[in-house]
C-alpha cells in the first residue's frame, strides 16, 4: 500500500489509477487518510460496491457475532438438508445423510 500526501502531489487521476493498478493507494490530508484507490478491474459491481458499503459489512459482523455467540450449522450440513450436491459433482445427487 502506497501513501500519498496530497499536499505534495501533483499526479493527475489518471495517474493515480495507473499506480492503483499495482498496489492500493491511501491519500493523505494533513497525514490523515482521506480515501483508498485500489484497482478494481475484473471485479463485478456488485462486489465492489458491496465491500465498501458499511451497512452491507455491519450486517456481516451481525451474523459473525450471532455465530460466535449461538453457533451455526456447516456448509455440508446444509446441503445435506437441502438435498444439494456435493461440490465437485456434475450432476445432481443427493448428499450423503
Amino acid at each position: 500500500m502506497k501513501v500519498i500526501p496530497l499536499e505534495e502531489s501533483e499526479l493527475s487521476l489518471a495517474e493515480l489509477v495507473e499506480l492503483a493498478r499495482d498496489e492500493a493507494l491511501v491519500l493523505t490530508r494533513a497525514g490523515e487518510p482521506v480515501v483508498t484507490i485500489r484497482d478494481a478491474s475484473g471485479s463485478d459491481w456488485e462486489s465492489a460496491v458491496l465491500a465498501t458499503d458499511r451497512r452491507f459489512q455491519a450486517i456481516i459482523e451481525r451474523s459473525r457475532d450471532s455465530y460466535r455467540e449461538r453457533g451455526g450449522i456447516s456448509l455440508g450440513e446444509l446441503r445435506r438438508e437441502l438435498d444439494l450436491p456435493r461440490p465437485g459433482n456434475a450432476g445432481h445427487q443427493p448428499a450423503d445423510r
